[in-house]
């Protein structure tokens, strides 16, 4: 028996899907049933009803799953006593985040609390959850109104740590070259990987009136601000970045921000911790200072 096929169970609990279960787990949904019919195999029970589509959780597996969440935690709270005396933090942080705030961040920490060593494991939005349940101790990433994570069923705090911003920009030169928008022209666009946090967080805020307002030209698709951020300073189009990461090339005018004529979109900034020892001393350490910008 896996503990993974029991953190299965669990998503399928909630989820109410195999695809969408699949989904959270980062597997494909063949690779996700195959581990459902395995725990099946080693329990001896079947623990959904296949005859029906979509596929129903059987009332015995539901009647587990308070039990297999107590048995689940208490694997990984054994685990993190082993791991306690070694003060040892791991962080998983937002790419971006990573590279704007967290550097700052771990240095304050530092500061306050000498006698432990950190890592931070840089991730997609997507991938944030799965880290922070298996090998972490604190979050930090972006959210939005739409995209939040749910930890309500863990016993998990969480710091509110101020906002950032989506700004579109472009270089001073794209910008003198481009001139004064006006409705109906063609604009070079640098966008975010389809399917991911930034690029859900302007498909419903800012591209819509965008589409609507310009002829909108796609010239590149990435999954990471900083990338964009370089393309952008090399002409090749408009891109909404963290205003963290480009503070610098706004003061200095190498970026142009269009912000006042095709919006921002706010992003709020959090921290997730877990409520054991070592984490909530700095949660809580970091929670007293704020994010250092």
């Amino acid at each position: 028996m896996e503990l993974k096929w029991l953190e299965d169970l669990l998503v399928l609990f909630e989820e109410e899907s195999i695809s969408r279960a699949a989904l959270r787990r980062h597997v494909t949904q063949p690779a996700y049933s195959r581990r459902i019919r395995q725990l099946e195999q080693w329990l001896g029970v079947e623990l959904v009803d296949r005859s029906t589509k979509p596929v129903k959780i059987r009332g015995n597996a539901l009647a587990l799953e308070d039990e297999v969440r107590d048995l689940v935690s208490r694997f990984y709270e054994l685990r993190n006593r082993v791991h306690e005396s070694s003060e040892r933090v791991t962080f998983v942080a937002q790419h971006t985040l990573a590279i704007s705030r967290f550097p700052v961040l771990i240095r304050w920490v530092k500061q306050q609390l000498p006698e432990s060593s950190y890592r931070v494991v840089p991730a997609n939005y997507e991938e944030c959850e799965a880290l922070f349940y298996n090998e972490a101790d604190l979050l930090l990433c972006y959210q939005t109104p739409q995209r939040q994570f749910d930890f309500s069923h863990k016993n998990v705090h969480k710091l509110e740590l101020g906002q950032d911003r989506l700004i579109p920009v472009a270089s001073a030169r794209l910008a003198a070259q481009l001139g004064e928008l006006v409705p109906g022209m063609a604009i070079p666009l640098l966008m975010y990987q389809q399917g991911g946090f930034m690029a859900e967080a302007l498909s419903g805020s800012r591209l819509p009136e965008l589409i609507r307002d310009y002829r909108v030209e796609s010239i590149c698709e990435s999954a990471f601000s900083a990338s964009l951020r370089e393309m952008a300073l090399a002409d090749m189009g408009i891109a909404w970045l963290p205003g963290d990461i480009i503070r610098q090339q706004l003061a200095d005018a190498s970026l142009v921000s269009y912000g006042a004529l095709l919006g921002e979109v706010e992003l709020d900034i959090l921290l997730y911790y877990r409520d054991e020892p070592l984490a909530v001393k700095v949660g809580e350490a970091i929670g007293r200072q704020g994010i250092p910008r």
